[in-house]
């Protein structure tokens, strides 16, 4: 062994050095790289160690929280973003305005979401830009905005791409990233990250920690058994633990429970036979028992969604209001076969024997994609599969190494398979994100085929038994256009109404992320702090110096 491979395997977690911290995790870093805007083949652990946040959100006290920007103002149409004038890169340049010019202009050129709302910005000076809206917008998306961007962008190293086509870019990998966070990359390989304290971060001070591994394992059960060992790891940065499980970790593993906003869901290939058509989905959506799922999977932190309408469940009721009662349920609790049979018999399938064909006499099924090694989804693919088999439908749960779970839905290569039915994060808090989300989804280039649909005019039925006629892309979009929860609802309304109806995705389970610190030779955030619930506390309580030595 070699490099971060042996340090990995000789250091250990708790109990053994105090100087180096060890993250467990599940990924080969040997394949990952640090090009932001390259999300399949970029992970988020190895980025948050190395690039500074603009900003974080708060969960503790629903609040924003400044990293690399010093300021923030919102007047109108315009947004003022002041940075730091200590903000500086690892090799010792200053940053400025220049490497941000470069960073929104490659932010236009791939897409982000940020851009939906800009006409363009200005450069004010070497800390200052100002970006202008293209119309009157909400500022909770502005700043929910912000917190996706992270200071990771230099001129120099990036300036290469402005004239690239966007694929080129998006197939660049960044091995080597000069940093703008807590720590500076040093080497990967298959078995770990390795970092080291970056001196020439803003709150170099908070940093006490020498070496900051991100050690990948082969899933949840050996990221378990790490933590129970006492030994092995210092924290585990998002990882399922039933029950069971957390009862025999030692008391020194600290549970950090975080709102996901986030959780598992159907993705349906819309250019499919048989989940193209609406009919299908919502049959697929009455036979599934929402509640089963969770008893399976873990009731310790997750919970059903009330009704799939593309709305995080704890955020249904405020935004529905009174249209919350008319929403289809599908059956959170049980299993609506009868209904379902009625949907598949109106779009002309049979059951024969005991399985339902079309006219064709092709039957209704085929791999059920899942994550390997993400243990609590395999439970819960596999009991989303045993439920649609009983009922008639013929699938097959099929796990695959992230990486190759995510190009089967960019290469459409599915009929219907796992996938998480809300972006995550604070910004899921704010309808728009999830309801844009599951009607283009960017993270697999849109393969799930509903890109053209959502921008065209569609009729559905309405609340009064009669029908509406919608462009659901634009109702979606006049979301963020309100300054106001309270003008932007009709539009929540209309938009979750086609969703729940038309079933882009299937939202079937949300939870809270369930994160693993150790205290007993590391310090933690209070339960009152305000950096207590932020994603992750492993990145941003050494941000703030809440995580340091306790030696």
């Amino acid at each position: 062994m070699s490099g971060a491979a042996a340090l990995a395997g000789c250091v250990g977690g708790s109990g053994s050095d105090s100087g180096t911290f060890v993250n467990a995790y599940t990924g080969n870093p040997a394949d990952l790289h640090f090009n932001t805007s390259a999300i399949q083949n970029y992970r988020w652990p190895a980025g948050r160690a190395v690039f500074a946040p603009f900003m974080k959100y708060s969960f503790t006290e629903n609040e924003f929280l400044r990293g690399a920007l010093d300021d923030l103002e919102i007047d109108g149409e315009e947004v003022t973003l002041t940075f730091r004038d200590d903000l500086a890169w690892d090799d010792g340049d200053e940053w400025t305005t220049e490497d941000l010019d470069v960073q929104l202009q490659l932010a236009e050129k791939s897409g982000s979401s940020l851009w939906g709302y800009l006409d363009d910005y200005e450069i004010v000076d070497d800390k200052t830009a100002r970006l202008l809206l293209s119309g009157p917008t909400n500022p909770q998306i502005i700043r929910f905005e912000l917190t996706n961007f992270l200071v990771d962008t230099k001129a120099e190293t990036h300036e290469q791409w402005l004239d690239a086509d966007e694929s080129e870019f998006l197939r660049w990998e960044w091995e080597d990233p000069v940093a703008s966070g807590m720590f500076s990359f040093v080497s990967k390989d298959r078995q770990a990250f390795e970092f080291e304290p970056n001196p020439e971060f803003y709150n170099a001070d908070n940093v006490d920690i020498d070496t900051f591994l991100i050690d990948s394992y082969g899933g949840n059960t050996a990221q378990h058994q790490a933590l129970m060992s006492g030994t092995e790891a210092d924290a585990a940065l998002s990882l399922f633990a039933p029950p069971e499980i957390v009862d025999r970790f030692p008391d020194h593993v600290v549970e950090i429970q975080i709102p996901a906003k986030w959780g598992y869901g159907i993705v349906f290939n819309h250019d499919d036979p048989h989940f193209g058509q609406r009919e299908v989905r919502q049959a697929v959506a009455h036979v599934i028992d929402r509640e089963l799922i969770v008893e399976n999977a873990g009731p310790r932190s997750k919970f059903v969604t009330p009704t799939p309408c593309g709305i995080a469940p704890r955020d249904q009721e405020y935004w529905l209001d009174d249209w919350y009662d008319d929403f289809e349920t599908y059956g959170a609790g049980s299993s609506q076969t009868e209904q379902a049979a009625q949907l598949l018999e109106d779009a002309g399938y049979s059951r024969e024997g005991e399985t339902w064909e079309d006219s064709d006499g092709d039957t209704i099924g085929g791999e059920y994609y899942s994550p390997a090694g993400w243990t609590d989804w395999t439970t819960m693919s596999q009991t989303v599969v045993s439920q649609l088999n009983e009922f008639g439908f013929d699938f097959s749960v099929s796990t695959k190494p992230t990486n190759d779970w995510f190009n089967q839905y960019s290469n459409s290569n599915f009929a219907m398979g796992s996938l998480y039915w809300l972006p995550g994060g604070s910004r899921s808090s704010f309808p728009y994100f999830p309801l844009y989300y599951q009607l283009w989804e960017e993270e697999i280039g849109g393969g799930h085929n509903y890109r053209e649909k959502a921008d065209s005019e569609q009729t559905i039925p309405d609340r009064d038994g009669g029908e509406m006629t919608l462009t659901p892309l634009e109702v979606t979009e006049e979301i963020a256009r309100q300054s106001s929860d309270e003008e932007a609802r009709p539009y929540v309304q209309q938009a979750a109404w086609h969703n729940h109806i038309e079933l882009p995705f299937l939202g079937l389970v949300s939870k809270y992320e369930q994160s693993w610190v150790t205290d007993d030779e590391w310090t933690i955030a209070a339960e009152d702090s305000p950096n207590r619930q932020v994603k992750w506390p492993q990145f941003w309580w050494v941000h703030e110096g809440e995580l340091q030595s306790r030696t």
